[in-house]
């Protein structure tokens, strides 16, 4: 396994766990299309994948993408607050 120091291994765990949140898919599905597509082998998560996506956890995303300077997911994640993460797909609940 190709070794990231810990900067890169943090913010891969963040785009990891927005990409399953957005995705709508779940976490074995998720993991098959990184594991086909050799995105990543080394899979982290910022939140536990295998539980039901909380307020928190959106917010804890938010100020990770906030503070990258990345307006588009933060665009994303604002809209799924607002929506209310009742609303995201049964998947991601």
């Amino acid at each position: 396994m190709k070794k990231i120091n810990d900067h890169k291994r943090i913010n891969q765990a963040f785009l990891n766990s927005y990409n399953l949140i957005v995705s709508g898919k779940t976490l074995e599905d998720y993991l098959q299309d990184l594991e086909f597509n050799l995105v990543n082998l080394d899979i982290v998560f910022a939140h536990s994948p295998e539980s039901p996506i909380t307020k928190f956890e959106i917010n804890f995303l938010l100020e990770h993408f906030e503070e990258q300077q990345d307006y588009e997911k933060c665009a994303v994640l604002n809209k799924i607050l607002k929506d209310g993460v009742k609303n995201l797909p049964k998947r991601n609940k």
